[in-house]
């Protein structure tokens, strides 16, 4: 058989635990920020991405962003490291995330195609 089957393109996906999914006090925005967020966590609880790329991704503007991270803290489902307009980096706070570190796996930052990755590994 030949040609493409449809296949060879991998699909990336991302995790919503039921906390957020679930939380009504919570908007659809803030709900798919969470998810935006989530799906670049890798392994561990870790994201830093800017809220001009979260907003283009998602097709909102800047401040619908800046609005729905805010509910998101509000409500305790991400804790914010850094202040100003310097990037911000999000902990999710869901027991999905993290499972390795919390096992005694600690995280770092590996570099191997000179772009910034999350990686676990096992502290010595």
């Amino acid at each position: 058989m030949g040609g493409k089957s449809g296949q060879s393109v991998i699909e990336k996906y991302a995790r919503v635990p039921d906390s957020v999914l679930r939380d009504q006090a919570l908007s659809a925005s803030a709900r798919c920020v969470y998810a935006l967020l989530s799906r670049y966590t890798y392994q561990g609880t870790t994201v830093s991405i800017g809220h001009r790329r979260i907003a283009g991704i998602l097709g909102v503007h800047k401040e619908t962003v800046g609005t729905a991270i805010h509910e998101l803290e509000g409500r305790k489902h991400i804790l914010i490291k850094g202040k100003g307009k310097a990037r911000h980096v999000y902990h999710l706070q869901s027991a999905v995330f993290g499972q390795k570190q919390r096992a005694g796996v600690e995280e770092v930052i590996s570099s191997p195609s000179r772009t910034p990755r999350f990686a676990s590994v096992r502290s010595a």
